[in-house]
């Protein structure tokens, strides 16, 4: 059955129900900040008479959960249907090869989906949405792809199904020996989630000696994600000193200068239980931590559980690894206080000093998790009314294109292209006959092509056609003009008059009466004909 509203509210904790305060009002002022910068009245012709400011706050402060899968909708439309970047933000997901990024997106997912093993398992983009939805006890997810065939596809996906699709098309691409820029897209809604977007990426190969090197082929896929607007960085760092992780140095080859990724960049360090021991006192960890700090890059401190032999069938492999990630939460916060016991174990003992706060303050997947979510929300709060509004141009583009498509279907049915030629030989006529008729409407559009007759026929003498032969006809044509030259006008077809259409029609037909009575009248012919 489906919760209520109200009993969500009661099983919060009083730490969460303020979180949730103070993330609403972070919104707030985002949206307010907005409207500052915006005029007034700015109304979307799919909320008509809704300001889109005032829209885009009742939509966050209805249901966020609603909110994000409608951001995951339009970000899918703008990059499958329209060919334009997203316009909400995406963490992507980025680390050398076998640092835990699929291990990293599963704690996030709360279940396993992508594939973990020794080398670079994960050989194409995999988007995920995650939808907190507390009706949903059981996990439920939407999965999509460019390279997935038809039959893959598919809304209210169980999640082992999803494992094995994800699975499969990573170990076919491997088959391949290639990569793939075309991401997987999913969908996930469950009751244990939070609301979050991000994209995991192929590891990098650290020893170009071992395999295949697919350095060239991660940074392609990571620059083209990277180049997209809205984008932020997961970066996922060895347990190791900052100057020997490789992941910093191949993200400053890819992206040219440091300023230009480390800013909207947020660290995870992986596996830092395999640094517990050299770490085991407050001043070593400290020590370690100090050139991470000069470069503002403090990682969040994760401690992921693994298993010992990832080579299994699937679903005895699946079964493992949900047990694993059911109690992940539980037994990295059991190792991080373990150790920082022994720190304060070796400050009563010794003397020695306690970690620094702005490392201690990140330890911990969930701490990481919350930050990116905010970072997430928060971002989306100040997208929302500039995307909408963008929306709203584009809506009334393609209503303006689906006219004049439709106007065009309408010209390959037999019935309907009929009753259009009729109606324009109808018009023609109806044309012809105000002509006719000396209808002056074309003078008044067209004054400067107003001629006399004169002016007329000089201009028919100087064009090319006067001197270009035709066909036999060719001399008649031009003593025709000869006659021209030699008869008069009389004054009643007011030849000195500057007409255009219609009456220009009218003075040519009484004109061309006038030179055929001249042209018989000194024709030999036309006597012997008469006299005979």
């Amino acid at each position: 059955m489906k919760k209520s509203s109200n009993s969500k509210v009661m099983n919060m904790s009083k730490e969460e129900r303020r979180q949730k305060r103070h993330q609403r009002l972070s919104i707030e002022k985002n949206l307010k900040e907005h409207e500052q910068k915006e005029p007034p009245n700015n109304h979307s012709t799919f909320t008509e008479g809704v300001d889109d400011n005032l829209f885009a706050r009742n939509f966050i402060n209805k249901n966020e959960s609603e909110l994000l899968l409608w951001v995951a909708n339009v970000n899918r439309i703008y990059e499958e249907k329209l060919r334009k970047p997203a316009p909400f933000m995406t963490f992507v997901l980025c680390g050398m090869q076998s640092t835990g990024k699929s291990t990293i997106m599963e704690r996030f997912l709360g279940a396993p989906l992508n594939i973990v093993q020794e080398g670079t398992g994960t050989r194409c983009p995999l988007d995920c949405t995650c939808i907190h939805d507390a009706s949903c006890d059981q996990p439920l997810c939407e999965l999509s792809g460019v390279d997935l065939s038809p039959e893959k596809h598919g809304k209210g996906l169980t999640v082992d199904a999803v494992f094995e699709i994800v699975i499969q098309h990573n170990k076919e691409l491997e088959k391949a020996d290639t990569f793939s820029n075309e991401p997987l897209r999913l969908i996930f809604k469950s009751s244990q989630v939070q609301n979050m977007r991000f994209v995991d990426t192929p590891g990098i190969i650290a020893n170009r000696g071992t395999g295949k090197d697919n350095r060239e082929d991660i940074k392609g896929i990571l620059r083209i994600a990277m180049r997209k607007p809205n984008t932020f960085l997961c970066v996922l760092l060895e347990p190791k000193e900052f100057a020997t992780n490789q992941i910093i140095d191949f993200l400053d080859e890819t992206f040219a200068a440091r300023e230009d990724w480390i800013l909207n960049a947020t660290f995870l360090m992986t596996k830092f239980d395999k640094q517990f021991e050299d770490s085991r006192t407050g001043s070593k960890a400290n020590n370690f931590f100090r050139e991470f700090i000069a470069n503002k890059c403090v990682p969040f401190l994760v401690s992921t559980p693994t298993l010992s032999k990832e080579n299994l069938p699937c679903a005895e492999l699946f079964e493992k690894r949900k047990d694993l990630l059911l109690h992940a939460d539980e037994e990295e916060q059991e190792r991080f206080q373990k150790w920082l016991q022994g720190h304060r174990k070796f400050v009563n003992e010794e003397g020695d000093e306690l970690l620094v706060e702005e490392v201690e303050k990140k330890i911990g997947f969930k701490k990481a998790e919350k930050y990116m979510r905010d970072t997430m929300l928060e971002h989306t709060a100040k997208q929302l009314p500039i995307v909408m509004k963008e929306m709203k141009v584009e809506l009334q583009n393609l209503h303006d294109k689906q006219k004049i498509l439709t106007e065009r279907m309408k010209i390959t049915e037999p019935g309907e292209l009929k009753a259009l030629v009729i109606s324009f030989l109808v018009d023609i006529q109806r044309k012809i006959i105000s002509y006719l008729d000396g209808n002056m409407d074309v003078t008044h559009k067209f004054p400067e092509r107003l001629m006399t007759l004169m002016e007329e026929i000089d201009d028919e003498d100087d064009s090319e056609w006067s001197t270009r032969e035709l066909n036999h006809h060719n001399s008649e044509e031009n003593a025709w003009r000869d006659i021209i030259a030699d008869i008069g006008c009389p004054n009643d077809i007011q030849p000195s008059s500057k007409f255009l259409g219609g009456k220009q029609i009218q003075r040519a037909i009484a004109f061309f009466h006038i030179v055929m009575i001249g042209k018989y009248l000194i024709n030999n012919h036309f006597y012997e004909q008469c006299f005979q």
